[in-house]
C-alpha cells in the first residue's frame, strides 16, 4: 500500500497541480481565519490557536499538520489583524504557510449584525525530498536530490455575522493561483462558504452549535459539516461529517474567568478539543483513523480610566 501511494504521489507530481494546499481540519469551525480573512478580529476577545492532526494514523509517512495562529484587534488600526503558521507534512512533500490577514468591520446594522471585508498575503514554500521508492529506476518525473520553491499569493473573504446567533462568509484563497515553476508545480485556486447557527435550548443550560464548511477548486468539492452540544458554558460533545471520508465525535472544554479591580479589567478562556476520524473510504483497510487536538487561549486586557471629579471649595 505504501509503494502505491508513492507511486500516486510520483504520478502527481508529473502534473502541473496539487489539488489540497489548504489545512483539511475536522474541527475547521475553530479556525474560520484560514479560510476567510474577513474574520480577522471578529471574535470578542484577542486569541492564539494551535492545531495538530495526524492524520491517517497506521500509514507510513501519513500527513501531519500543524498550525498556530493569532487573531484580535491590536487598537494602533481600525479593524482586526490575523497571523497563521501553518506546516504540513505528507511523505517527501512539505508545505510551509505564514499568512497575514487584515479585516475591515463595519458598524453594527440595526439587527446588531456586522459586515466584514478582509484580504490575505500569503508565503507558501513546498520541499520534495529525494528518499523515493522507484517503479521505473531513473524516472526523469521524480526528483534525483531535495528541491524547493517559494511563492507569494493572496487571500479575500466577505462575512456577515450577528454575534451570538449565526455567521455566514464567501472567500477565495490562492487568489492569483501563482506557479512554483522551480518544481512544475501550479497553485489552486479554493473557493469557501461558511456558516454557522447557535441557540439555547431548555433553561439555557446547554447551547447548539452547528457549522459548515464547503469547498471547491471547480473540479472538485468537498463539505464539512458539525454540530455540537455546549452545556453550562463548560463542556461540549459533537459530531463532525466530511462525505466519503469520514465521520469523527469531537470533545472539549472552555473554561472562562474574569477579573475586575480598581484599574484594571481581564477576561481569559481556555479551550481544549478532540476529534477522532473514523475513516469511510478504502483506507479504512489500512489506516486506524486520524486524530486531531485544538488548544486556545483567548484574552483581553484592559485598564479602567481614572474618574476625575471636580469639587467646590464651598462644600466639604
Amino acid at each position: 500500500m505504501n509503494r502505491h501511494l508513492l507511486a500516486l504521489s510520483a504520478l502527481l507530481l508529473s502534473l502541473t497541480a496539487v489539488a489540497q494546499q489548504d489545512p483539511q481540519l475536522t474541527q475547521f469551525y475553530q479556525d474560520r481565519l484560514s479560510f476567510n480573512p474577513a474574520f480577522a478580529g471578529a471574535e470578542r476577545l484577542q486569541y492564539v490557536n494551535a492545531f495538530y492532526r495526524n492524520q491517517w494514523n497506521g500509514l507510513e509517512t501519513n500527513p501531519t499538520t500543524t498550525l498556530v495562529q493569532y487573531s484580535g484587534k491590536p487598537g494602533f488600526i481600525p479593524g482586526g489583524i490575523g497571523l497563521s503558521f501553518f506546516q504540513d507534512e505528507l511523505g517527501q512533500e512539505q508545505n510551509t504557510v505564514v499568512k497575514v490577514a487584515y479585516a475591515y468591520h463595519m458598524d453594527p446594522d440595526a439587527n446588531g449584525g456586522i459586515l466584514s471585508l478582509g484580504g490575505a498575503i500569503n508565503y507558501m514554500g513546498k520541499t520534495l525530498g529525494n528518499e523515493w521508492i522507484y517503479i521505473d529506476e531513473g524516472d526523469a518525473v521524480i526528483p534525483q536530490n531535495e528541491k524547493s520553491g517559494t511563492t507569494i499569493d493572496g487571500d479575500l473573504g466577505v462575512m456577515y455575522r450577528v454575534p451570538g446567533s449565526y455567521y455566514a462568509g464567501i472567500s477565495t484563497t490562492r487568489l492569483a493561483a501563482t506557479d512554483l515553476k522551480d518544481l512544475n508545480i501550479s497553485s489552486v485556486r479554493h473557493l469557501y462558504l461558511q456558516a454557522g447557527y447557535e441557540q439555547a435550548l431548555g433553561d439555557g443550560s446547554l447551547r447548539l452549535r452547528s457549522h459548515l464548511l464547503a469547498k471547491t477548486d471547480l473540479n472538485a468539492t468537498s463539505v464539512d459539516i458539525h454540530a455540537n452540544v455546549l452545556w453550562n458554558e463548560l463542556l461540549y460533545g459533537g459530531l463532525s461529517f466530511r462525505p466519503g471520508d469520514a465521520v469523527a465525535p469531537v470533545l472539549g472544554f472552555e473554561y472562562g474567568t474574569t477579573k475586575n479591580e480598581k484599574l484594571t479589567r481581564s477576561e481569559q478562556v481556555f479551550r481544549f478539543g478532540y476529534s477522532y476520524d473514523a475513516t469511510l473510504s478504502e483506507l479504512a483497510n489500512y489506516s486506524s483513523g486520524s486524530h486531531e487536538i485544538f488548544v486556545s487561549y483567548m484574552f483581553n486586557f484592559e485598564r479602567i480610566p481614572m474618574q476625575t471629579r471636580h469639587v467646590n471649595p464651598r462644600f466639604l
